[in-house]
């Protein structure tokens, strides 16, 4: 599915520029990797495949969000509208709670 739209823009300026302004450097690697996998990824399941346990689909308010564990409490979170993830955010989960835009 195509990455059509981010809420974090030092994720939207790593994802196209390669520049990790905004970001953990710690989590710069990683974050490369979740990104490359939804970009290649047909539908959720295959992330779910791909990251089983660190991949979770929200309930409840939450309902339409995906999100996938980076490190810690560190999570990319989206959503999928017409064959594309839309929304991207890198976000500190603690504490937070995540509903659909």
């Amino acid at each position: 599915m195509a990455i059509k739209s981010f809420t974090h823009k030092g994720l939207k300026n790593f994802f196209y520029h390669g520049k990790s302004a905004g970001l953990n450097p710690n989590h710069t690697n990683k974050l490369g990797f979740i990104l490359d996998a939804i970009e290649a990824s047909h539908n959720p399941d295959d992330l779910k495949a791909l990251y089983q346990n660190k991949f979770d689909a929200k309930k409840g308010s939450g309902k339409g969000v995906y999100s996938i564990e980076v490190n810690g409490n560190w999570r990319i979170t989206f959503q999928i509208e017409s064959e594309g993830a839309i929304l991207l955010d890198y976000v500190d989960y603690h504490g937070k709670q995540i509903k659909a835009k």
